[in-house]
């Protein structure tokens, strides 16, 4: 599957209708912890890179979960 955001002329003005979870770690019951996060920390930085935003980092039992984040759009995406 191949999710492509394509820039638009206009800002956004609305919350996003469509929220998208991108497990990039492998998934929470599939994949132990220790080698889910650092794939999402690793995606993290290549999105970053590419011009994404980290919103919001979330932790639960004192370790790293999911990590919401933004286009340059500002469309809405959690990395999981």
């Amino acid at each position: 599957m191949v999710i492509y955001s394509a820039q638009v002329p206009e800002g956004k003005v609305v919350k996003n209708r469509l929220h998208i979870d991108v497990k990039v770690g492998g998934g929470r019951d599939d994949v132990p912890w220790e080698e889910r996060w650092p794939r999402v920390l690793e995606a993290k930085e290549r999105l970053v890179a590419a011009g994404a935003t980290v919103v919001k980092q979330y932790d639960f039992d004192g370790r790293g979960d999911h990590i919401w984040m933004e286009d340059p759009e500002g469309n809405e995406f959690c990395l999981v």
